[in-house]
């Protein structure tokens, strides 16, 4: 049977269900509901819905179908008027079978047991099988609906690692060149706990470049168009916040698990949630808001929990970590870039734990689609994230607002010199900018000595008085007008005084053809 995809919305009196199914056979059609139990059964269409709050049957209950749309809008009304259902949008959580308050015993499920042999495992499903017909008294309306298990191995003496380090050796089977694709951590499956935060650091500090991250100070403009850039959570209200058609197909294929976790647990898989955050928002930021075939190694790489199978203790420790990976491993490596990416996780975590699962449907999207085996990383946390955060309550994404809301990191705190970094740079930045003043000034007196030179170097306007025995050159500048007249006038008085021998003629030195015209009409 397939599960279709629905949506329900509320009033204060009614509940509205809408199922997509498109191959639906009308005649088929059967709907039941129970207090909070909804079933509906259309071949091949089967979804049991476990709702908060109870609904009836009655006079004003409606019911229809869009064979364009191939939908069935469904309404029944409240038992209690005015009651408010929480969590319509949680798909996993409604999908899962109603629990029995006769049943002493919590229904939890086995992740694996390696010591366990074929015939234990073998008489446990017998049992299991038992205890569902036992549940069911004989409902021939029950049926199993999207209930996969995952078995992965659990070992009590290896290091562990995955949603709320649960799991071990589950890498064992992997070749390792692929591993090392998308985990930096070396031997994931015998590498301790306490080891791998030194690991990282050690890592981090050999791998961050100081030409690169220089580059990206004194460049600010390349940087600004990413930071000035307005994001979606920038302008989204908590109260429009919807789920999608993929995402819900998504939620509504995700196995149906019970989590039971103390509250140390609990507060290192919100810490560890905010360090995957982290990774979306600067993919998000520096994308421009398109995901690009990078986006899914940007946020696997800058996860410390994904790339390392770290935990952490503290919120400083996990903005530190964010911060060290920010300014040592994407293309845009830069300070006030990461203080606006800590902005970002602060405000998608205002928004609530809906968003949250909106942008976890995104992750683990992008790792399904990558080239590398980045799906592995879906299996370990994304998955277990995703079926978590629908079923706690909103007041604990609330407590972990209060818990980042605060945090300033330092440059100081980062452990990587930029400090001291940056003031070498500006300093020198200083120097250059005073041999630039100096040599601006040079320059500029040089190109006033030049002029001066000009001045005293321009053209020359040639005097002569020529003869058959002898050639005289007077020279005189052109800017001496007086000069030249004086000249002028000595020349004529010397003509005079000689008319007969001698012819006078003035000119410029470009006049050359002159002199020659001169020389032919020269009496003999």
């Amino acid at each position: 049977m397939l599960t279709p995809r629905f949506k329900i919305t509320q009033t204060d009196a009614e509940v509205s269900i809408i199922i997509h199914a498109p191959y639906a056979n009308i005649k088929d059609t059967e709907v039941y509901v129970d207090g909070t139990d909804f079933r509906f059964y259309s071949t091949p269409y089967y979804l049991r819905l476990k709702l908060p709050g109870e609904i009836e049957e009655n006079d004003s209950s409606f019911g229809s179908y869009d064979c364009e749309e191939g939908k069935f809008h469904l309404r029944f009304s409240k038992v209690t008027k005015g009651e408010y259902f929480e969590n319509l949008d949680m798909i996993t959580t409604l999908l899962g079978p109603p629990k029995k308050k006769s049943t002493v015993v919590p229904n939890i499920e086995v992740i694996g047991n390696p010591s366990a042999n074929s015939e234990d495992i073998n008489n446990t499903l017998d049992e299991s099988d038992s205890l569902i017909d036992e549940n069911t008294n004989g409902d021939e309306w029950y049926m199993h609906q999207n209930n996969s298990i995952e078995t992965i191995p659990l070992l009590s003496g290896s290091p562990k690692y995955g949603f709320a380090n649960k799991i071990s050796n589950a890498l064992v089977a992997f070749e390792e060149a692929w591993i090392k694709e998308i985990i930096d951590l070396p031997m994931p499956d015998s590498t301790p706990q306490f080891e791998r935060k030194k690991l990282r650091e050690g890592r981090e500090l050999s791998d961050f470049t100081e030409e690169h991250y220089l580059a990206d100070l004194m460049q600010p403009e390349c940087i600004e168009p990413y930071i000035s850039f307005t994001a979606e959570w920038d302008i989204l209200e908590k109260k429009n916040i919807s789920l999608n058609e993929t995402e819900v197909d998504l939620l509504k294929e995700l196995p149906n698990k019970e989590y039971l976790l103390n509250n140390e647990e609990t507060h290192r898989l919100l810490l560890s949630l905010v360090d995957i955050l982290f990774g979306s928002c600067y993919n998000h930021r520096t994308t421009l808001g398109e995901n690009t075939v990078e986006s899914s190694w940007t946020i696997n790489k800058l996860s410390s929990t994904l790339s390392w199978f770290e935990e952490f203790s503290n919120a400083d420790e996990v903005i530190k970590a964010c911060f060290r990976r920010s300014l040592c491993y994407p293309l845009f490596r830069n300070w006030n870039l990461s203080m606006k990416v800590l902005d970002d996780v602060k405000k998608v975590v205002k928004l609530g734990k809906k968003y949250i699962i909106k942008r976890f449907c995104e992750i683990h999207s992008l790792f399904n689609n990558s080239c590398e085996p980045r799906y592995i990383l879906n299996q370990l946390y994304i998955k277990d994230y995703l079926i978590w955060l629908q079923q706690i309550h909103e007041s604990l994404i609330e407590s972990l607002d209060s818990l980042i809301t605060d945090i300033k990191p330092t440059k100081e705190e980062m452990g990587l010199d930029i400090v001291e970094l940056e003031q070498a740079a500006y300093s020198v930045q200083e120097e250059d900018l005073v041999i630039e003043n100096s040599v601006h000034e040079i320059v500029d007196q040089m190109d006033e000595l030049a002029i001066n030179d000009n001045e005293k170097n321009k053209p020359k306007t040639i005097y002569y008085i020529k003869d058959k025995h002898s050639l005289k050159y007077l020279l005189s500048s052109s800017s001496s007008s007086s000069d030249s007249s004086d000249t002028d006038s000595e020349t004529d008085s010397d003509s005079d005084s000689d008319s007969e021998s001698s012819t006078t003629s003035t000119t410029t030195t470009s006049n050359s053809s002159n002199l020659d015209s001169d020389d032919t009409n020269e009496p003999e």
